[in-house]
């Protein structure tokens, strides 16, 4: 059951423009009938997560989109919101997503990115569970040895200086300034913060979840 206590609604930066891909990194396939662009995003939707804004570009067909998430979507949890500005940086996706929160009176945003397959619901609920048990902290963010990495909670404090970023400007570059306290959560698979960015990362990781699927 999803905890009301603070109201985390997901975050899913689906608008990149996969230049060093080359070709929509959402629509890579990594087995059969699934694509890279729905495996985080469904991991997702299984956590305690009140629900999921999908950030996509404006030519988006929306064909990477699995059977399961789009039976949360006909559900309500799961909501598509286009970035206008995709083209300027990661900065100006944030910010719809960040407006759609709004709209939904969240208390905090779950930040995750479309090219991380190897995360899972336990992990961001370990977050949110942080999150929502510490009524100080302003973030909760994975960490990488000590390093913070999406996904990443942001709390309603940290929204306008989140709003005010350009370009490829990430939060992270917030974590530092003294006006905000949290806390990164280390963890000990580094496999999770694999993000599909080249043609060897694609051909590594479709192999992992290849052997996944064999052993499950």
């Amino acid at each position: 059951m999803v905890s009301e206590a603070k109201k985390v609604i997901g975050i899913y930066l689906a608008a990149g423009s996969s230049r060093r891909m080359g070709t929509s990194k959402q629509s890579l396939e990594m087995a059969a009938d699934t694509r890279l662009g729905s495996i985080a995003l469904l991991h997702a939707l299984q956590s305690e997560v009140h629900s999921v804004v999908v950030v996509v570009r404006e030519d988006d067909p929306l064909d990477w989109l699995s059977a399961e998430v789009l039976a949360y979507a006909e559900a309500g949890r799961c909501l598509v919101e286009v970035c206008a500005e995709a083209g300027r940086g990661i900065a100006h996706s944030l910010r719809v997503g960040i407006k759609a929160a709004e709209r939904q009176n969240a208390d905090g945003i779950l930040v995750v990115l479309a090219d991380q397959p190897f995360i899972d619901a336990q992990m961001l609920n370990r977050l949110m569970d942080t999150f929502r048990g510490e009524a100080g902290w302003d973030f909760v963010a994975s960490g990488d040895q000590g390093m913070p990495k999406p996904p990443v909670i942001l709390g309603r404090e940290m929204w306008p200086s989140a709003l005010a970023l350009e370009g490829d400007e990430g939060a992270r570059s917030l974590f530092h300034l003294p006006q905000y306290r949290g806390q990164v959560m280390d963890e000990e698979e580094a496999l999770k913060f694999l993000d599909i960015d080249t043609e060897e990362r694609y051909l590594a990781a479709k192999k992992i979840v290849w052997n996944k699927l064999m052993l499950s």
